[in-house]
């Protein structure tokens, strides 16, 4: 083996081995962020959101709306997730997820669908006001796309 080859080999190697120990660092990092994120959020969002998610739910379920509300503050990321599946329909959901900042960000997808109405806030600006508008904006268009769509076809 010429020294060229064995000089490539090491350089390599030697590459790859930094490349590896970066990647480790970075997810040690990354780790945690999503460990600080999470003990920051929980409490507040579990005060703030699950009385309101369950509220919302038990109501919705008694006008013959099935609902469910996933805890999962303890997953990464942390989150709550309330879900709407109207008979015959696809599964909607509202989602408060927690990021770095602390912040928390309220997605919606709707009959199967992300939704671009995507709202961020800062972990200590979220009230149940704006739960409650969430909520409000949520479960409207989620029971809107449950609506029949009529047909233009004329026959």
């Amino acid at each position: 083996m010429s020294v060229h080859t064995v000089d490539d080999l090491a350089r390599i190697i030697a590459q790859h081995r930094a490349d590896v120990a970066a990647a480790r660092m970075a997810a040690d990092q990354r780790s945690r962020h999503h460990e600080d994120a999470r003990h920051e959020c929980e409490a507040p969002l579990r005060e703030v959101a699950m009385p309101l998610f369950g509220e919302w739910s038990k109501r919705l379920s008694v006008e013959g709306y099935p609902t469910s509300v996933e805890d999962l503050l303890g997953c990464h990321p942390p989150s709550l997730v309330f879900r709407l599946t109207p008979k015959g329909a696809t599964a909607s959901s509202l989602s408060l997820v927690c990021h770095d900042g602390p912040a928390v960000r309220f997605t919606m997808n709707i009959d199967g669908k992300d939704v671009g109405d995507d709202l961020e806030s800062p972990l200590a600006e979220v009230d149940s006001q704006i739960v409650l508008d969430a909520l409000g904006r949520f479960v409207t268009a989620a029971l809107a796309a449950t609506i029949p769509k009529r047909s233009d076809c004329r026959g």
